[in-house]
């Protein structure tokens, strides 16, 4: 939980360093925009330029460059419409609001987005009633439209560039650590004896886990879209691409853990007993063993990914090997049940090894690939 709260308070602060930049480089970028429009292009009032600036300067380059496009589609269809009701309906109550239903009817087709269609009518309106008097007024609005936004591009991809890597990496850490949690907990009750309604609460807590997995991949997939068109901050592809696979492999690890937790609550409501009282205290021993290991493997691999703590590689090696002979003296001593004609329970022990046995197997193999100076066995 501490692990947690620690990183959504360095998340929140980096939303907020990143609302600030954004209010800077929108500024910066309107005031840019209009300089260079009337330098530039002789325009006097070009309000347009950082109309589009502000409109365009989004989150990351690549919606920037989407957000402009759209703009400049939005402006130029917009000013065809108001130029051909002018010339054929001239300007009344009735033709600006046909004017305005036709502008937003043939943006719809266009797929503008829900910003960008309403941008169509109003660059219609204004040509109408503000330009129509006016020589040259539509192609100085499209000129100042498209230097806006290409400005609100280069100040987002030049000035301190967006990059999410970091929030992809804290999700990251949060979703593992967000397992190891539950396996923890698992083999505290086991301790003690796990009964029927702590282990139905573990199943809850391993089904919450998809909450920080669905943040994780949300923060890795904006982290991936900051760096398209955004070049001064490629050298984080790589990082990026190895965040990308560990997902896949702690997908796979909160789908086990869900199936340890749910295998554990459905023998203890068929049995209606606590476990850690009708097994072995060997067979206990084991298997907290093992929960708490791969609990301290699947954090370590976060590390591995990351990159950061040179050590977090032979840390996980030493992790998967004792867990592996944790598993293997597991599988030994729960063939005692079988003595005891406890077949069910048997088998029970039997899926949660095989579950443990998968994500160790995902967590080594994962680690060798994506680094390759761990050698892991399993």
């Amino acid at each position: 939980m501490r692990g947690r709260i620690l990183s959504w308070l360095a998340s929140w602060r980096l939303m907020r360093w990143g609302t600030a930049l954004q209010v800077v480089k929108t500024g910066l970028a309107s005031g840019l925009s209009w300089a260079l429009a009337q330098s530039i292009l002789q325009s006097q009032r070009p309000y347009f330029a950082p109309l589009a600036a502000i409109l365009c300067l989004q989150v990351t380059v690549k919606e920037s460059v989407s957000r402009g496009l759209q703009r400049v589609i939005g402006v130029v269809a917009g000013i065809v419409v108001a130029l051909v009701a002018v010339r054929f309906l001239g300007i009344s109550a009735w033709s600006i609001g046909l004017l305005v239903f036709i502008a937003m009817g043939i943006a719809t087709p266009l797929r503008l987005g829900p910003q960008g269609i309403p941008q169509v009518a109003i660059s219609a309106l204004l040509v109408m009633t503000v330009g129509a008097s006016v020589p040259g007024y539509a192609l100085a609005r499209i000129l100042d439209t498209i230097l806006g936004a290409m400005v609100a591009v280069v100040i987002n991809a030049l000035v301190i560039p967006p990059d999410f890597t970091q929030y992809a990496e804290q999700a990251l850490n949060a979703l593992a650590k967000a397992v190891a949690e539950v396996l923890r907990a698992i083999r505290n009750d086991l301790s003690d004896g796990l009964d029927p309604h702590e282990a139905n609460q573990h199943l809850v807590h391993a089904r919450q886990v998809d909450q920080a997995l669905h943040e994780a991949k949300h923060a890795i997939r904006q982290a991936e879209d900051g760096l398209q068109w955004n070049y001064l901050v490629r050298h984080c592809k790589q990082r990026l691409r190895r965040m990308r696979q560990a997902i896949m492999v702690l997908d796979h690890s909160v789908s086990q853990v869900r199936g340890i937790a749910r295998t554990l609550f459905v023998t203890l409501r068929r049995d209606d007993s606590a476990l850690g009282k009708d097994f072995s205290q060997d067979l206990i021993h084991h298997l907290t063993n093992v929960f708490n290991l791969m609990a301290d493997a699947i954090v370590t691999y976060a590390e591995v990914i990351g990159g950061q703590d040179q050590k977090a590689a032979a840390r996980l090696d030493d992790l998967l090997t004792k867990a592996r002979y944790q598993r293997q003296r597991l599988v030994e001593t729960s063939a005692q049940l079988l003595v005891h004609r406890h077949s069910g329970r048997f088998l029970d022990i039997a899926a949660v090894v095989s579950d443990l046995e998968k994500m160790s197997e995902d967590l080594s193999v994962s680690a060798h690939l994506l680094v390759p100076l761990v050698t892991v066995t399993t």
